[in-house]
């Protein structure tokens, strides 16, 4: 704030936004929405799509440019830690009832709409030439952040209409998982790609990056294992050991090339699965909730460059567009695949395609990368975060439609419900 010094300044932006977030809490709760809905709407609240409106150039007065860059830092930290937890919750072990039907289903829940939005790309890029500075990383950047879900959101609605153990819950957890690894991976590719020539051979990069993902899988994960293996290990020791490990695998892959989010979802990934719950919990709750206070600053950033009342017709037009190419293409093929591979009756087929629709924090990090790596500008921004927005807005209120309809229909086929491990960020479980 001005005025006051920058550190002062980022403490009281800081409780602003947090009391923000709570605020926005109780029409949350009335409108049955996950909490990446309300830190969404509330970084959007602080900047110029609505108080910017006011007098007196509020957003740049509450955040002026020397201050953001200090909250850009914390938030980076938050997002680290946001991303080892998404890793570490992954857990292919608990794949229900048929593995390769459900890779079916979460393959052609991803395949159909990343096609579709690379046919809408090209369609963008032959109107408006100019829409990017990279056109042939623009269609698959666009494919990955319309085609990929949210893991920690889905996990949280399908909690909260009590359909873990019913097939369309733990088959949409099951694709939530594999779409979230699968997109990291391709996300990291096109970032790498997207670096340039400037920044050394891409094929040096690439060896660097499976140099690299070798020394976690043979060195670091079994290190990891022997670590939680001794007896008598204090977890607040295993808490700072493991902190450190995910800001220096974020560094590693920074220094690789690649963007630090990368390597803290990587150290996730290597974490061993097979804990006594009482070890886990001492140790990853910390983790998650430090990262649960900071991630609503990396909402409030996104929310300053962002001004929907500058969107227009076009703007409009495009959002309509890309909804409909997520929402169409997501929820197609889940419902059909499930049909198909899994003889799925129709009603819980179609909530399975409404439960892959939920997006969340990870789909604003990558579009907050494309943006970075010069993919989209900020109008792109704007448009696609919300389209991840309204996305998610309409999955809990279909998935009640549709299972309140069907709920004197007696399930045709039960599947094991998901091991603890797949459980939600603390972010999500906000009051």
């Amino acid at each position: 704030m001005k005025g006051s010094s920058p550190e002062a300044a980022v403490l009281a932006d800081i409780a602003l936004v947090l009391l923000l977030g709570v605020a926005l809490t109780p029409l949350r709760h009335r409108l049955r929405q996950p909490a990446v809905v309300a830190e969404i709407a509330a970084g959007l609240l602080l900047g110029p799509s609505v108080l910017g409106l006011l007098p007196g150039h509020l957003p740049d007065v509450l955040f002026p440019d020397e201050v953001r860059a200090h909250l850009s830092a914390i938030a980076q930290v938050g997002i680290a830690l946001f991303l080892f937890a998404a890793g570490w919750e992954l857990d292919f072990r608990s794949l229900p009832g048929r593995g390769r039907s459900v890779l079916g289903v979460a393959a052609a829940s991803l395949m159909l709409p990343f096609a579709l939005a690379m046919v809408l790309a090209g369609i963008l890029l032959a109107v408006r030439p100019d829409l990017t500075g990279s056109p042939l990383l623009f269609a698959p950047f666009l494919g990955i952040v319309l085609s990929v879900g949210a893991l920690s959101v889905l996990i949280r609605i399908v909690d909260e209409n009590r359909l873990q153990a019913a097939p369309a819950g733990a088959t949409a957890t099951a694709c939530g998982a594999v779409s979230e690894v699968v997109a990291w991976c391709a996300m990291a590719a096109l970032l790498t790609a997207a670096q340039g020539p400037s920044s050394g051979s891409l094929l040096v990069t690439l060896a660097g990056v499976a140099a690299y993902a070798l020394v976690m899988l043979l060195a670091v994960r079994p290190a990891l294992r022997a670590l939680f293996g001794r007896p008598g290990a204090r977890p607040m020791l295993l808490v700072l050991v493991v902190s450190s490990g995910v800001f220096l695998s974020a560094w590693c892959t920074t220094w690789l090339g690649v963007h630090a989010v990368i390597g803290a979802f990587a150290f996730g990934l290597v974490m061993p699965r097979d804990l006594a719950p009482e070890l886990r919990g001492a140790v990853e709750e910390p983790v998650r909730h430090t990262g649960a206070l900071l991630i609503p600053v990396f909402f409030a950033l996104a929310g300053l460059t962002v001004d929907v009342t500058r969107l227009g017709p076009r703007g409009l037009l495009a959002l309509a567009g890309f909804l409909a190419v997520a929402w169409g293409g997501r929820f197609a093929g889940a419902a059909l695949s499930a049909r198909l591979l899994l003889r799925m009756p129709r009603r819980e087929a179609a909530v399975l395609g409404v439960l892959v629709n939920t997006k969340g924090l990870s789909e604003v990090i990558m579009l907050s990368l494309g943006r970075e790596a010069g993919l989209i500008d900020d109008r792109l921004f704007t448009v696609l975060l919300l389209t991840a927005l309204s996305a998610t807005v309409l999955v809990n209120p279909l998935v009640r439609l549709l299972t309140e309809r069907g709920s004197s229909e007696a399930p045709t086929v039960t599947v094991p419900a998901q091991q603890p491990a797949l459980r939600e960020p603390s972010h999500e479980q906000q009051a």
